[in-house]
Formats: C-alpha cells, structure tokens, sequence
C-alpha cells in the first residue's frame, strides 16, 4: 500500500487514467447512473474475492468497511448479483494457439521466429507440415476445419504451389467487434497491473518501456506507421519464441513451478500534440523585431509549427 502522503498523488494519476474512459463511456452512451451500479457490483466482487480475512466469513459488516458502501447497499446487491459473463476466451483461440505454435520456431518457423510456408501435408512425418501442425495442438478438429476457418478470417493463405502461408502474426480480430471488446477488458488492466506492481515493488520491477516524440509532423505518420508495425511484429516475433521456449505444453523439458501466465505485447499511439505557447508569453518581441503590446494575444505560428490533426491508432 503507498504511503498516505502519495495518495492524492495517486488518485489523480487515477483520475487522469478515467478521463479517457469516462469520455469513451459518454460516446458509447454508458451514463454515469450505469457506471456507479457497475462500480458498486466491481466493489463488492473485488473486496469478497481478493480482500477476505483468512478463516473468516465475509459479512456484509466487513464488506462495508472495505468498500465504503453500506450494509444496506451490500445486502441488496448480493441478493440479487447475477453471475459475472465470462469474457471472450480470445487467447485460448484455436487461431492464437495455431499462430502461437507456428512462430515458436523450428520446424514450422526460423529461430528468430519468422513463419516458414508449410506444405498442406506430408507423407514424410519429418516434414514439418500444417496438418502437422495442427496435431501439435492436439484439438479434436478435423485440419480441413481448421483451415478452411483460418483461410476465411485471413490469418493464413493457400499459395499457388500448394503450401499455407501465415498471413497474421498477431491474432487480432479484424470484423469480431465482440473479440476487440475482449482485449478491452484485458490489456489496459495488465498494463496498469504492471504499473502498480513497478510502483509498490521497485526492488523487483517487470520490462515498462516506452518512446515518445511529440513534435512529428502530420506527412510522416504513415512512414511512421509502417515502420512501428514492422517492429512491433519482429518484436513479437521474438517474443514468442522466447516464451514458447519456456512452456511446458510445448517443452516438456522445461522448467517446473507454479503455473504462471507470463505477457509481452507492444502498442502504438497517437494524438495531437498540445502547443506549448511558454516561448511566446516569455519572448518580448515577434519575427520582425517588434515588441508585442501587452494584452496582445500571441504572434500567429506559421504552417510549419502548428500541429496538424492526427489519429489514434493501437496494434498489438
């Protein structure tokens, strides 16, 4: 838990975090009556699983005092809780299982991860093939099946002499609005779980990294684009090979434990850049030399300085 002195700090770094999802919220005309019965049922269900006294029974008493609602409140809200829906298994897909085993490296990849073309089948069972492939993943599915919905979401190809080439290296649902909503609900919370554990365990923080430029010019964002998307997917690339390594579904030799779910992802994002007006209300003369009147408002910017409107892109 942070000190008392940083919790003000926290909050408002947790407010900040909320105006974006406040401001998709209102777009998706989710109101606020909605978002408060949602936070109340979060409360409960977060303090009654993670917050419980060893060997005690959660009361609506404890619960208050965890939480800040009444017992009045907590008494109606557990009377009447529906079930949590569970949330869109995407990871667990039959496509990420197929990518994830195909990028691991040999036989169906290079070591840096890069897919190979794979003959459909092969009668030599040294040939690394995807109906191989598919048996690796030992899924009751007919490899024809398997194909055919792989080919119809775009994540693989037929080639011309036969062999499936992978098209998608990442399983990002391109039409599944409902598989998009998934990674919603999953990936912001991993990140800020990452934050909070580098804020409260700095002696063993996880990788947090990211660049950031803020004085790019409109022109060069789909070079830069381009570019991202390249590195992020040789990034992942070799991410996956390095945990694949260490997986006991694929390596039997590998090390033992405690199971454990272990993510590397990548992002990318962008947005208009806020003007920083400082240099004009400290400069005391404009271009030509002539000093301007107070009250005046700011010289104009030329073309070039102003920030041109951008859009917000993510991958994954």
């Amino acid at each position: 838990m942070l000190p008392r002195a940083l919790k003000d700090e926290f909050t408002a770094a947790v407010s900040r975090m909320l105006r974006t999802v406040v401001r998709h919220l209102i777009a998706q005309g989710v109101t606020y009556p909605a978002l408060t019965q949602m936070l109340k049922e979060l409360y409960l269900d977060v303090a009654e699983s993670e917050f419980a006294l060893p060997f005690k029974r959660q009361t609506d008493s404890r619960l208050a005092l965890v939480t800040g609602l009444n017992r009045k409140e907590i008494a109606a809200l557990r009377r009447r809780r529906a079930p949590l829906t569970a949330a869109v298994a995407l990871e667990q897909s039959l496509s990420a299982h197929v990518i994830g085993r195909w990028m691991a490296g040999p036989p169906y990849a290079d070591r840096d991860g890069t897919p190979r073309h794979l003959p459909y089948e092969s009668m030599r069972t040294s040939v690394a093939s995807f109906a191989r492939l598919v048996r690796d993943l030992s899924v009751d599915i007919p490899v024809r099946s398997v194909l055919d919905e792989l080919l119809r979401s775009g994540v693989v190809a037929l080639r011309r002499d036969g062999d499936v080439e992978l098209l998608r290296e990442a399983h990002m649902p391109t039409t599944d609005v409902a598989a998009k909503l998934a990674l919603l609900g999953t990936d912001p919370a991993e990140l800020f779980d990452t934050i909070m554990h580098n804020i409260e365990h700095p002696d063993a923080p996880r990788l947090q990294r990211k660049v950031v430029y803020d004085n790019l010019g409109s022109e060069a964002l789909a070079a830069v684009h381009a570019a991202a998307r390249r590195t992020g997917e040789a990034f992942i690339r070799r991410a996956n090979a390095v945990l694949a390594a260490h997986d006991r579904d694929r390596n039997p030799r590998a090390a033992g434990g405690r199971r454990t779910r272990v993510v590397l992802g990548s992002y990318y994002f962008e947005e208009d850049a806020a003007v920083d007006r400082t240099a004009d209300r400290q400069a005391p003369a404009t271009r030509t030399g002539r000093r301007t009147p107070a009250g005046a408002p700011p010289p104009e910017r030329s073309d070039e300085r102003r920030v041109p409107p951008g859009r917000i892109r993510r991958t994954r």
